[in-house]
């Protein structure tokens, strides 16, 4: 029997010195290698998640671009919208553009008389009994740029005769002023929330 190692044969002392390497190996894996596999994987989760998180609000700033974007071109389109169809009256501004177009026009506007107001569903028609009188083109010419204004505004109940009567106060008729109309006028604004239908119940 072997009193110290070194007595041992070279193949067992081979043999040995493969255990203790291979057990200290496995400790330095143990406590070492191992934990820091674990934190390894621990951080590539963290990544992962960091990384989805990174895409989510990504996506997140597109979208509110696209938002923005969208709400801009809304806003817009309300601007245009509420020169079309305002959310007031504003008949000063209505009676400047109808007395501008007449001017531009060479036409005369002898009358313009407000009528009751008609409420619908969703806007208020302001109808105006209007008499004027110019030539016939320059008729034409008036009701053509009242077709083209930015606000909607609509002309029914039309009849031509001559220059001569039909408006409010004394006025004199030029020579070269050959027709007079009489028609109402009429412009629309959008009607207050607060006056808005009630809800139909339910039976």
């Amino acid at each position: 029997m072997a009193k110290n190692f070194n007595d041992v044969p070279a193949p067992i002392q081979g043999g040995i010195f493969v255990a203790v390497a291979a057990a200290a190996a496995g400790l330095v894996f143990w406590y070492f290698v191992l934990p820091l596999n674990d934190q390894r994987e621990g951080l590539q989760k963290e990544v992962a998640k960091l990384k989805a998180d990174n895409d989510r609000d990504e996506a997140f700033r597109q979208q509110q671009t696209e938002y923005l974007n969208r709400i801009d071109q809304l806003q817009s389109q309300l601007v245009t919208l509420q020169s079309i169809v305002p959310d007031e009256q504003a008949t000063d501004e209505f009676m400047r553009t109808v007395f501008a177009d007449g001017s531009a026009t060479s036409t005369e506007i002898r009358t313009f008389i407000p009528k009751p107001p008609a409420v619908k569903d969703y806007y208020v028609e302001t109808p105006y009994s209007v008499h004027l009188d110019g030539t016939y083109y320059d008729l034409l010419s008036f009701f053509d740029r009242l077709a083209h204004e930015q606000r909607i505004m609509s002309v029914s109940g039309l009849s031509l005769g001559g220059p001569e009567g039909g408006g409010m106060g004394s006025y004199k008729v030029s020579p070269s002023e050959t027709v007079g109309a009489n028609c109402v006028l009429t412009t629309y604004y959008n009607k207050p929330l607060s006056a808005a239908p009630p809800s139909k119940k339910k039976k």
